[in-house]
């Protein structure tokens, strides 16, 4: 991953981010550093872990948009009736969501190394599939901008079929680590009542 990402950008510790969307025509917008801060007081005795399950979940909320406006994209693909305009409105909003993603991720991979593996292991998930859907809304978007009355060919279609691909397999795989989130949080809460030894 190259060190300056701009509208195809994913967000990471010490990477300078972006993932900028914008009407037509398509503009960048200078990218935003996500920087490793140096550890305060509060950094030794916070929940990172339970700042990172709070976060899936919030990322949660961002996916099920992206997925929304994705199926939405995809169905237009396939019908000669739907506007320009209707296609442009669906793809900012699922930039606008993308986005959000992005500046969640910032913070994510920032406190990663203190997080669990398997949290470590969402994220990266995450970051990839984000990072895949970065780049395809952005040959969208740049197709989008050109084709004006071509939107029924197989490459615009290919965009969006990708898009609404990868928002379904990221809703899935957010939602397995929320529950995984919630039913550990239960565990450990359970452990404590019954006051079972961590090593059993």
């Amino acid at each position: 991953m190259g060190p300056m990402l701009t509208l195809r950008g994913m967000i990471l510790c010490s990477v300078s981010a972006g993932m900028v969307f914008a009407a037509a025509p398509v503009a960048t917008q200078e990218a935003r550093a996500c920087v490793c801060g140096k550890p305060t007081a509060a950094s030794y005795t916070w929940d990172f872990k339970g700042e990172t399950n709070k976060t899936f979940k919030t990322i949660q909320d961002d996916v099920s948009q992206v997925r929304y406006h994705a199926a939405n994209l995809e169905a237009f693909s396939y019908d000669l009736n739907v506007s320009w305009d209707s296609h442009l409105g669906q793809l900012s909003r699922l930039a606008d969501a993308v986005n959000d993603l992005g500046s969640k991720l910032c913070r994510l991979e920032t406190i990663r190394r203190v997080d669990a593996p398997w949290q470590r292991a969402e994220i990266r998930r995450i970051a990839t599939t984000v990072q895949l859907m970065a780049d395809n809304a952005a040959d969208a978007m740049t197709y989008l901008n050109t084709h004006h009355h071509e939107l029924w060919l197989p490459a615009y279609r290919k965009y969006t079929t990708n898009l609404y691909t990868e928002a379904r397999s990221l809703s899935e795989s957010v939602k397995e680590a929320v529950a995984y989130a919630s039913t550990s949080k239960e565990y450990r809460t359970l452990r404590q009542e019954l006051k079972v030894p961590a090593s059993t």
